[in-house]
């Protein structure tokens, strides 16, 4: 094999430095020469980039070894793409770092394992992900070395944790019960188109799927924000530098709150003074008692593990006061989502964990803090919410229709107000679309509203009352910003089994 050798990683960098604006087209012209001067395959579908480079840019023959890439250099190439949208710079993809090999795998020792002898000494070339560019014209624009043992210490110990998660799994025989929701940085993903096929590791146990070690997709968005742009103010949760093997993150988020499970919402403000009044008063209660300098939302552990804070307040009932709702979204960039599980929908509302604050009222009509939970949304019901996304996505497409109706102000005077087409709680069980802004608008753009690319259709009354035949009527161009939501009913179905009575 006419292999390059490079002696060591800085020999490997400033190579890959050199391939930095280079297309595509080149490393694949240079890939396919390689591969016939060796007499080697070229690979088709997910990896080939990867292969194209290591055998095109670098001369190096791809190898499956539980080794690094580069073996004399010690170090493992990774070619991965971002993209940018709506809510800045993100990972495209989660980082696939090698199958999982559950029978050969060394179980008792992180650092001793495939894991770690492979992935320890990374070299990651990223290159922006764009719709409706060929890919060809696609090139690397920023190159990170990445050496596990160099990351911070909350991330050391949680990846650290995290594979020894995979390893109980493993051990205990539950590897069929493995799941990418149960872990925060580094988790087992499937692999294969399907996921359905299953591998025999141990006759003493069910067979499980093929999985793969992954940095998940959230962790990768926050390590490129941190590393390739500029620098965040870091915000810890977690209590200890390091998570002891017995505790999980989901258990230190429960345990902090359990103690104050039961209290009024006065003695927390009390307790707990420095909230904002209005709506994020009890975020600001909650940030306070996680010792939080910032919103939890926007802490370090929350944005690299993809998890989600919503305080819920019900009534007598159980039924929440009002529906869960995500940001608003732009109407060209979600119609440019390539596929489902590549949209900000997927990634808020199906990838997220969910930690669940429930706040009622007591015996003596108090309102207080009722207890918590993490949650995140069944299986069986997420194909509810691609169903909302699919035929929002066809209502942008087809066009908005703005159906006009007569309300009442505050006052009580009679006014026009416009119901669109987008599907609504009634659609399904689980979720909708509706508008976020409390006041709504659709003769400018400000705050409230967006300016449509394809003007919406306005349906106007056959007969309009005597006094608003002088109120102007919108032209199309605007309309109140739209969100998607959970159904309130729905999420009472997930959380009646942990309400308290005080």
């Amino acid at each position: 094999m006419d292999n390059k050798e490079y002696k060591n990683s800085e020999e490997v960098k400033k190579r890959a430095e050199e391939a930095i604006g280079r297309p595509f087209k080149e490393i694949f012209e240079l890939a396919k020469k390689f591969q016939e001067k060796n007499g080697l395959k070229e690979k088709h579908g997910k990896g080939d980039i990867g292969q194209a480079y290591e055998e095109g840019w670098f001369n190096y023959a791809c190898n499956k070894d539980a080794e690094p890439d580069f073996k004399e250099a010690d170090i493992e190439l990774k070619v991965t793409p971002f993209l940018k949208n709506s809510r800045g710079y993100r990972a495209k993809e989660r980082l696939s770092l090698g199958k999982i090999n559950y029978k050969d795998e060394n179980w008792n020792e992180y650092e001793e394992s495939r894991f770690w002898i492979k992935n320890h000494h990374l070299l990651i070339m990223y290159y922006q992900y764009i719709k409706g560019i060929d890919r060809e014209n696609f090139s690397v624009q920023k190159i990170d070395e990445i050496l596990l043992n160099e990351l911070p210490e909350r991330d050391k110990s949680i990846i650290q944790h995290d594979w020894e998660k995979i390893a109980r799994y493993v051990k205990e025989g539950r590897a069929h019960e493995l799941t990418e929701r149960d872990f925060m940085y580094l988790s087992p993903a499937t692999k294969g188109s399907g996921g359905n096929k299953k591998v025999k590791y141990d006759d003493r146990y069910p067979k499980a799927k093929p999985r793969a070690y992954s940095f998940k997709k959230s962790y990768m968005t926050k390590l490129f924000n941190e590393r390739m742009l500029d620098e965040d103010e870091e915000s810890y949760v977690l209590p200890d530098i390091v998570l002891s093997k017995e505790k999980e993150f989901d258990d230190i988020l429960l345990e902090t709150l359990q103690k104050y499970l039961g209290r009024t919402v006065k003695s927390l403000k009390k307790e707990f003074p420095d909230y904002r009044d209005g709506y994020s008063h009890k975020h600001g209660i909650i940030k306070q008692i996680y010792k939080s300098d910032c919103d939890l939302e926007k802490t370090d552990e929350f944005q690299k593990a993809n998890y989600k804070l919503r305080t819920i307040t019900v009534n007598k009932n159980g039924m929440p006061l009002e529906d869960m709702s995500f940001s608003t979204f732009d109407f060209e960039e979600l119609l440019k989502e390539k596929t489902w599980k590549e949209s900000i929908v997927y990634d808020e509302m199906i990838d997220s964990k969910f930690l669940l604050v429930i706040f009622s009222k007591n015996s003596e009509g108090k309102e207080i803090l009722n207890n918590a939970m993490m949650w995140y949304i069944p299986k069986k019901d997420e194909n509810k919410v691609k169903e909302v996304w699919e035929e929002t996505r066809n209502v942008i497409k087809n066009g908005i229709r703005l159906q006009q109706k007569i309300s009442h102000d505050r006052k009580g005077r009679a006014i026009f107000a416009y119901e669109n087409n987008f599907p609504k709680s009634n659609f399904n069980k689980v979720a909708h679309v509706r508008n976020k802004a409390r006041e709504s608008e659709y003769f400018c753009e400000n705050s409230n509203s967006v300016k449509l690319k394809k003007p919406a259709k306005i349906i106007v009354l056959k007969e309009i009352p005597e006094e608003l035949k002088d109120v102007p009527v919108p032209t199309g161009e605007y309309m109140t910003k739209q969100c998607f939501w959970f159904n309130k009913k729905y999420i009472k179905q997930q959380i009646k089994d942990f309400i308290k009575s005080y």
